[in-house]
């Protein structure tokens, strides 16, 4: 058997003994794919004892493959709602994670400053503190680029190891300590929350009126959607008992029923103008009359197009109520460009909407193709920029964003803009799921593999409890001191607050602890809406690191 399938075999083993391990859990809470880490560095051990060599070669590109698929796949799971997460509250929540990661990255040079470590034994530990491998990954990428030995670098597995179940431990020691220390009642914060939700919530929703205020007689429905700025839309009317679709030329009449759909916020704003109808249900009256259809975007040549550019081009007597995209409903103005693969809902008779069907395109099969050109394209491109260096005054090293770095923001960019012309560059969520997971399941077997050896003669010594504590300090320190100030300072939920800073050291477990408490979905909507910009901020500090200490 040749030392090329010896390894591959070793790798192949190690992961499904490593995703065994992730998947046992103690009252819902497990390691998920560090499972697989902890497999690596027990089969790194005994090959060396056995005296097994595995081709160093193979080992390499599975690495570096491993994690530039991972990266880029989650460069583009994140990038489309990453802009979207730094407006309105998703600004307070990104800050969070702005100052947990200057925060712990200051610890980190206080403590290698008054330690007694090597620099790679700090990335690794920086890196295992916040759970994240692509901050390891970058790290050793910049450490290797400036010269380090490979033996040396190797030395960051181990640190990265060691601090990584601990990291899960403090986070949940914090989360109860902020509960008890504030008097924390978790039914009080559902329902707070819950009421906050429905205020501010984003989503798409309907509700019936009756049109009884006469400025409003004669007016047609597109001058009174612009006069609304375009914030909600009619998707069905009733008129003398007979239900019409709404187009933006027919004029309100005294007495119209409208089936309006909008955010939760403008329901206040429309009470004033029409009156409530809630015993009405237009959508179930008319339903024999009138149907909703969901039809995916899968023409590529209609992507980017603006709503209004598919109003003109199609002869239309249905109403396009909403338009879904990565499960959020959005307002249909006229302005809104379509991306591939979006879900436009649309309102009216099943025989007159063929021709948008025919325009859209509809076509499940086509939606759930890999579309590998793209995909490898946009991974070259992003390879590329990695390698591009550039200077930032008072370094005299020239930076580079790295493998890690260089597919991490141009997949984020990417999948925001959506296309480039005619390429596409949407990837199906269950392929990006399962790409991302080959991506760090390959990386973190090898790197458990080489650093194995090491890690355990490390935990038999002091040296190791040593490393614990530290890991420990970049943990729990900002972890502690943001949420103490938030929710002191700033009065922000317990469950959306314990989310975000799950969020901010990437750490799944401490949010499911959390989750836990309750069937609120707060923490995860924190976790979320932090995670895209953490990932970035984890994988830039542990470059700086790397190159103001070395």
């Amino acid at each position: 058997m040749s030392l090329t399938v010896i390894t591959i075999l070793c790798i192949s083993i190690t992961s499904v003994i490593g995703i065994f391990i992730g998947s046992l859990k103690f009252k819902g809470i497990g390691i998920g794919v560090g499972g697989v880490l902890f497999a690596g560095l027990l089969a790194g051990y005994l090959l060396e004892r056995f005296a097994v060599v595995l081709n160093p070669e193979v080992l390499t590109f599975l690495k570096e493959f491993g994690l530039i698929l991972f990266i880029y796949s989650m460069g583009l799971t994140v990038g489309p709602n990453i802009f979207a997460s730094l407006r309105k509250n998703g600004l307070t929540l990104n800050l969070i994670a702005l100052a947990v990661t200057t925060l712990g990255t200051v610890i980190a040079v206080l403590i290698f400053k008054f330690g007694n470590f090597s620099l790679p034994e700090l990335i690794g530990l920086y890196s295992g503190a916040v759970t994240s491998t692509p901050a390891l990954g970058s790290g050793q990428q910049i450490l290797a680029e400036l010269g380090e030995k490979a033996d040396i670098i190797e030395k960051s597995g181990f640190t990265y190891a060691i601090a990584y179940p601990f990291t899960i431990i403090s986070g949940i020691f914090v989360f109860a300590m902020l509960k008890a220390v504030f008097h924390v009642k978790v039914t009080d914060e559902v329902a707070a929350y819950e009421t906050q939700k429905v205020d501010n919530d984003p989503h798409m929703q309907g509700f019936n009126v009756l049109v009884n205020n006469p400025s409003f007689d004669g007016l047609e429905i597109g001058d009174f959607l612009k006069m609304m700025h375009y914030t909600m839309t009619i998707s069905r009317m009733k008129r003398d008992n007979e239900y019409i679709i709404p187009h933006e030329h027919i004029k309100l009449q005294m007495g119209d029923i409208l089936l309006i759909f909008g955010p939760r916020k403008i329901f206040q704003e429309i009470s004033f103008l029409f009156r409530l109808a809630p015993e009405q249900d237009l959508m179930e009256e008319s339903a024999k009359q009138i149907q909703s259809q969901t039809l995916l975007l899968t023409n590529y040549r209609r992507v980017g197009k603006p709503l209004k550019k598919i109003l003109g081009d199609t002869r239309h007597h249905w109403v396009i109520s909403r338009v879904i995209r990565n499960g959020i409903s959005l307002s249909p103005t006229p302005e809104l460009k379509l991306a591939y693969a979006d879900e436009v809902v649309v309102v009216g008779k099943k025989e007159e909407t063929k021709p948008l069907i025919r325009y859209l395109g509809n076509d499940q099969e086509t939606a759930n193709d890999t579309r590998f050109i793209p995909f490898f394209l946009g991974m070259t491109l992003g390879i590329l920029v990695g390698l591009i260096p550039f200077h930032i005054p008072g370094v005299e090293i020239p930076l580079k964003l790295g493998t890690s770095g260089g597919p991490l923001i141009v997949a984020m960019l990417l999948a925001y803009r959506g296309s480039w012309g005619r390429i596409v560059f949407y990837t199906p969520p269950h392929v990006l799921k399962a790409f991302k997971f080959l991506g760090i399941l390959l990386f973190l077997a090898v790197v458990g593999i080489a650093s194995g050896p090491g890690f355990i003669k490390l935990i038999s010594r002091t040296e190791g409890l040593y490393f614990v504590g530290l890991g420990i300090l970049i943990t729990a320190v900002p972890l502690l001191t943001v949420g103490v100030f938030m929710r002191l300072v700033k009065k922000m939920n317990y469950l959306t607050l314990c989310g975000a800073l799950s969020g901010c050291i990437t750490c799944l477990p401490t949010m499911t602890f959390v989750s836990n408490m309750s069937n609120s979905d707060a923490p995860a909507i924190g976790y979320a809406t932090v995670y895209p910009l953490t990932i970035a901020l984890r994988v830039i500090s542990a470059q700086v690191l790397a190159l103001m200490l070395f």
